[in-house]
Order: structure tokens, then C-alpha cells, then sequence
């Protein structure tokens, strides 16, 4: 019998596509726990947000008008900005009583 010094097209064909495969469920598997993350965010911003607003809504002395739009509670200084242009793509706002954001 002959000794082989290489390996044969059929060989390195299979181990490539064995490592196609692996790779393309790691990168399946990474895009989805990124997803997750995305949301577990999303919803860790809106429940901040939203404690924000009822401590604002709950003081006495709280002008109900602030809570009217977005841009109100910016102005009136409840939330930020970043806050608010995060909250965007993410949640609804709703200014019935008592006000918050939900997730889309």
C-alpha cells in the first residue's frame, strides 16, 4: 500500500464545510443574543424613564402641562434628550394618568 503525503480534495472540502456550518450558527446564535439585549435595554430605559415621570407627576407642586407631549418633559427637565430620541424608536408615549412610555 502507498503512503499518502497529502490530503485529497474530498477531505479539505468536508472540513471546510464543517467549518461553514459552525461558524454560521455561532453567528446566528451571537445575532440573536444581541437582539435580546436590544430589548432587555429597551425595556431597563422605559422602566427608568417612566419612574422619572411618576416622581415628577406625584410632587405637589408638578404642573400637569409638562406631561402634556415628549417635548414637554424635556423642557420641564423630567427626562433628557438621549432619553427621549432613545425612547423614540423604541415606546409610545401616552399622557393620560398617569403618563409613561410603552414599548412598541
Amino acid at each position: 500500500m502507498k503512503k499518502r503525503k497529502a490530503f485529497t480534495l474530498i477531505e479539505v472540502l468536508a472540513a471546510l464545510a464543517l467549518i461553514i456550518v459552525l461558524t454560521l450558527t455561532l453567528v446566528v446564535t451571537i445575532q440573536g443574543q444581541v437582539e435580546q439585549a436590544k430589548v432587555r435595554q429597551s425595556r431597563a430605559m422605559v422602566k427608568t424613564v417612566n419612574a422619572q415621570i411618576t416622581i415628577a407627576y406625584e410632587q405637589p407642586d408638578s404642573d400637569k402641562t409638562e406631561f402634556r407631549s415628549v417635548e414637554a418633559l424635556v423642557q420641564a427637565g423630567i427626562i433628557t434628550r438621549a432619553q427621549s430620541s432613545q425612547l423614540g424608536d423604541v415606546a409610545n408615549y401616552s399622557a393620560d394618568s398617569p403618563p409613561g412610555f410603552k414599548l412598541k
